[in-house]
């Protein structure tokens, strides 16, 4: 080889490993530098500064359907606390024991009716503005943050579904969920932790779309105009159900039926692939361009009905919370 090519690849080699280990070599500074300055009584305004210009933040956006193994690459980034969240979903904070023995790596427990004005008609109700904001920001989330929910249902969205929602209806549109939750997680034998996650408290500011909440007026007016579609989660048993002594059946009139379990491939425990969700709905008359509402029995399987029509492509849902519950008990008054 003729000395002066020899040089030039030696010089280029030497180069590139200068490069490498500069790079990680200011990263290891970088780390260094904020952790001291966490140790000082320097501003938390300054250090969160400090570190959006060390650690630039992701432009990639993740689908609303996240696989098991794309949040298992996720979590080796470098810039994952700064990017992204994790939460568990669940109802009331009392089952936080079985999310303290083991769960996702980085995942926070998130209870899906913190601040939850529920009553006789809605057991399950949604938070008010203020109350999702301050909960959301004492966990550590931020308007920055993309989301990302698992639960511990047998399919992963029994609660996921519900927590979607309210990111979505408080105007968070960086939220995904978890394909199978933990339950595929722990299929796909990713690693599990005990390890307690706690970010520091921020703040998030939401930006409600009250379009995105129906009441028990709103359905007695729909039932007459028939503007928007009403689907209702609920398995066909209980939908095609009929009152023993009016001898008609239970659900709002003019319902389509579409059941929660229908949404789930039954061999792999998953949610069916957005084409396969289309194809449901379209099945079942249910045009995509017209706005829906969507009712179970507590208005929580519905959510994860309503994260289906999403993924198909629908233009606009809305979701009936009080559902089945609350209509037939005012029907009756």
């Amino acid at each position: 080889m003729p000395e002066s090519i020899s040089k030039s690849s030696n010089q280029e080699e030497t180069h590139h490993q200068s490069k490498f280990l500069s790079k990680y070599l200011f990263g290891a500074l970088s780390i260094l530098l904020l952790a001291f300055l966490s140790s000082t009584y320097i501003s938390q305004n300054c250090l969160e500064f400090l570190k959006t210009k060390m650690f630039p933040k992701s432009n990639f956006v993740l689908p609303p359907l996240l696989e098991a193994n794309q949040l298992h690459e996720i979590l080796k980034e470098k810039n994952f606390d700064q990017n992204y969240r994790v939460i568990e979903a669940f109802f009331s904070d009392k089952f936080h024991q079985n999310f303290d023995q083991e769960h996702v790596p980085k995942a926070i427990y998130f209870d899906a009716l913190h601040g939850a004005d529920s009553n006789d008609y809605i057991p399950k109700n949604i938070p008010s503005v203020e109350k999702f904001e301050e909960y959301v920001g004492f966990l550590g989330i931020s308007n920055e943050h993309h989301v990302i929910i698992y639960d511990r249902s047998e399919n992963g969205f029994l609660v996921s579904g519900r927590a979607w929602y309210l990111f979505k209806m408080f105007g968070h549109e960086k939220v995904s969920i978890l394909n199978g939750g933990l339950s595929f997680w722990k299929k796909s034998k990713f690693d599990l932790t005990n390890d307690l996650f706690s970010p520091t408290k921020t703040k998030f500011k939401a930006n409600y779309n009250k379009n995105m909440i129906r009441n028990f007026e709103d359905i007695q007016n729909n039932i007459k105009t028939k503007e928007m579609v009403l689907i209702d989660s609920r398995e066909s048993e209980s939908f095609n159900k009929v009152h023993p002594e009016k001898g008609i059946k239970e659900h709002i009139p003019n319902s389509v039926n579409i059941p929660y379990s229908s949404l789930f491939d039954l061999e792999n425990a998953l949610l069916k692939n957005p084409s396969e969700l289309k194809k449901l709905f379209e099945n079942n008359d249910v045009d995509l361009n017209r706005p829906m509402i969507i009712s179970c029995m507590f208005g929580v399987r519905s959510c994860t009905t309503a994260f289906a029509a999403h993924l198909s492509g629908a233009k606009s849902f809305s979701l009936y919370p009080g559902s089945w519950n609350e209509y037939h008990q005012k029907i009756k008054e």
